[in-house]
């Protein structure tokens, strides 16, 4: 007998096909029990799925889930028979099993025959799409004793429920502290906030949002500004604006209308940097050192007065007399600083008034209705008596009191020739200047000289340019121009006007005269005029 060909002898042929034959039988009569790896799970649903309560109940039918070798069909085509629920899942993009689960690989997810009461789900998450149910299992993937989670960690039965007790019971185990805050702040609705990639867990990023944390904002818990917050949309329709975790700090009684963030910084909420131009009274000058409620008295933020006068009522020097707007005069910088520009008032200041102190004209504090006339305050240095009235500004300037501009042609005597150089008060003697005479003999009246011969008009001889030499124009008895007197009144009048003398240019021998003369004038020469009324030498011979 040839040994090589082992089990294809004769006897081993005949014994495998006894063996086939006896494993046949005992399958037949064993409803395949004796292929089974285990007892089926025994735990009962509350209404029946595919006929059955529980696998178990298929425990002798096998073929109710295993599909023969040489069949086409998977064994998850039996499981779909049952679970038809299941199958219409495949197709449901809200469903547990849309997208990665189909007949052909049921198996990588549950199994069975470990017991009563195996599990008939047991694979490990990892791989399974979980964040298409809104929570991923990226944070998820080993439990904090180590290895990997699996559903049941957070999944009791039937594995589509979840108890929120779940991560109470895992995370209170390693943060107790924490976790007991975190319910009493935001209560137990995990699934609310927390998406299982930590996005608002401990490397949340609070500056990538729309309100960056800044200042004190670092250090506040996050219930100080989402108390009460169990939702992401709740947590993001937490208000940013200060009033709304501030309001009950705002001390202003919300009666200013303007943002807190427009004083107030995270930094400190004490230290207010209010920009005061913002109100529409910009500080200025002194007015930055003033505290705060120095103007807002009893902390009246709305309302204040805004008028100089308003604030600076026993400042008021004027008592009054000036509008309330002090800022015509004054400025913020110091009370004291005054720029009133006097130009614009009714009395504009020139030359030497405008050295003059306030007190000088304003005396006694008196502002409103001061007399603009020179003479009220000039009272003392008018030397005229008040001849010429109370308009000093005809006369004198500004400058200095001294300076006198008096046109005097302007006057009822107008000056000229040598009158122009008279000093005032040679005509206006006594300083009297009203009612100053404007004939010339007032001040040229010379009685010897003249006698009153030629009247009181000085004009028709003198001449203002010089006194003398004068010249008469008016009536004369006698030539002016006789002989070589040449109009000269001195050559025929040496004393005076009263007397003159033809002897001056006509001397004569006495006897020559006596001799030819005294039969007709008896001796008598002391009147020439008697027979020569003319000047002509010959008249007398006429007679």
């Amino acid at each position: 007998m040839n040994r090589t060909l082992g089990c294809l002898t004769t006897t081993g042929i005949i014994a495998a096909i006894l063996t086939a034959v006896l494993v046949t039988i005992a399958a037949i009569t064993s409803g395949q029990a004796i292929f089974s790896p285990g007892e089926l799970n025994a735990e009962r649903g509350s209404a029946p799925i595919g006929g059955v309560y529980a696998h178990a109940d298929l425990a002798r039918d096998c073929a109710a889930c295993h599909a023969p070798f040489w069949s086409k069909e998977y064994m998850g085509d039996r499981c779909l028979d049952c679970h038809v629920i299941t199958r219409g899942e495949f197709a449901d993009e809200t469903a547990l099993h849309f997208g990665f689960a189909d007949a052909s690989n049921c198996l990588g997810c549950h199994t069975d025959h470990h017991g009563d009461d195996g599990p008939l789900t047991h694979a490990a998450i990892a791989g399974f799409p979980h964040e298409r149910t809104g929570f991923s299992l990226r944070a998820h993937e080993v439990i904090s004793q180590g290895g990997s989670f699996m559903c049941g960690e957070c999944h009791t039965v039937p594995l589509g429920s979840f108890d929120l007790n779940a991560c109470h019971a895992c995370h209170v185990s390693y943060d107790a502290v924490f976790v007991a805050q975190h319910i009493r702040d935001f209560y137990p609705t995990c699934l609310g906030c927390h998406d299982g990639l930590d996005t608002y867990g401990a490397s949340f990023n609070h500056s990538e949002t729309t309100f960056p944390l800044i200042g004190e904002h670092v250090f506040l818990d996050c219930a100080s500004c989402h108390a009460g917050a169990q939702d992401l949309a709740a947590l993001q329709a937490t208000v940013s604006d200060c009033a709304g975790c501030h309001l009950e700090e705002n001390i202003h009684s919300n009666i200013i209308p303007i943002e807190c963030g427009d004083c107030h910084t995270p930094a400190s909420w004490g230290e207010a940097l209010f920009v005061h131009e913002l109100s529409g009274f910009e500080l200025v000058g002194s007015h930055q050192a003033v505290d705060c409620e120095a103007c807002h008295i009893d902390r009246q933020w709305v309302g204040t007065p805004r008028l100089c006068a308003q604030c600076h009522t026993e400042a008021d020097a004027h008592g009054g007399q000036f509008s309330e707007d002090c800022g015509d005069c004054h400025q913020p910088t110091e009370w004291i600083d005054l720029t009133f520009d006097h130009s614009q008032s009714i009395f504009p200041l020139t030359g030497a008034h405008l050295e003059t102190s306030c007190d000088g004209c304003h005396q006694g504090g008196q502002f409103v209705d001061t007399p603009t006339q020179c003479v009220a305050c000039h009272q003392e240095d008018d030397q005229h008596s008040g001849q010429f009235g109370d308009d000093c500004s005809a006369c004198h300037t500004t400058n200095r009191w001294s300076e006198v501009t008096f046109d005097h042609a302007l006057s009822r005597f107008p000056l000229t020739g040598a009158h122009r150089n008279t000093p005032c008060l040679q005509c206006h003697q006594g300083g009297s200047y009203a009612g100053t005479p404007t004939a010339c003999f007032a001040c040229h009246n010379d009685p010897v000289f003249h006698a009153g011969l030629f009247g009181l008009d000085c004009a028709l001889c003198h001449s203002t340019s010089a006194w003398r030499p004068a010249s008469y124009n008016g009536p004369h008895t006698f030539p002016m121009k006789h002989g070589d007197a040449g109009g000269t009144c001195a050559t025929c009048h040496p004393n005076g006007y009263t007397s003159y003398t033809c002897y001056s240019c006509h001397e004569h021998n006495q006897s020559e005269i006596n001799k030819k003369h005294q039969e007709e004038v008896g001796g008598d020469f002391s009147n020439c005029m008697r027979c020569h009324p003319t000047g002509n030498k010959e008249e007398g011979d006429d007679d």
